[in-house]
């Protein structure tokens, strides 16, 4: 494997380990209803944009993540071969923020088609 697909290989690792808590840590209470999960009062719909939010907020915070490292790799260079790949870094981020803002904007446009609603 190529030196950068490692990185990029075991930043992926790390991300998704350090996520883990933020994803998991839901609130759960066992009065809610029947199973507990409060699932039996939410559509479909509402757990798809659901999904869709928080997968468009992880790309959000992998790419500002991008933007340090691509600093900080930048900064460190000092005229070698680091500041190529500090342009990557920040290309890479770029591209995860201009993605990211589409994909808000495609959730928002397709939840007020089929809810009849603005999210916000």
């Amino acid at each position: 494997m190529k030196k950068t697909t490692k990185h990029i290989l075991s930043f992926a690792v790390l991300a998704v380990v350090f996520s883990l808590p933020l994803i998991t840590g839901a609130q759960f209470s066992p009065d809610q209803g029947q199973g507990g999960t409060g699932l039996e009062s939410t559509s479909v719909y509402d757990i798809i944009v659901t999904i869709l939010n928080w997968l468009l907020l992880l790309i959000t915070v992998l790419a500002v993540i991008g933007f340090v490292v691509s600093g900080v790799m930048f900064v460190t260079a000092g005229g070698s071969e680091r500041g190529e790949d500090a342009k990557k870094w920040l290309q890479y981020s770029i591209i995860g923020i201009i993605v990211a803002l589409i994909g808000y904007i495609v959730v928002n446009v397709v939840s007020s088609i089929l809810g009849g609603t603005v999210q916000t």
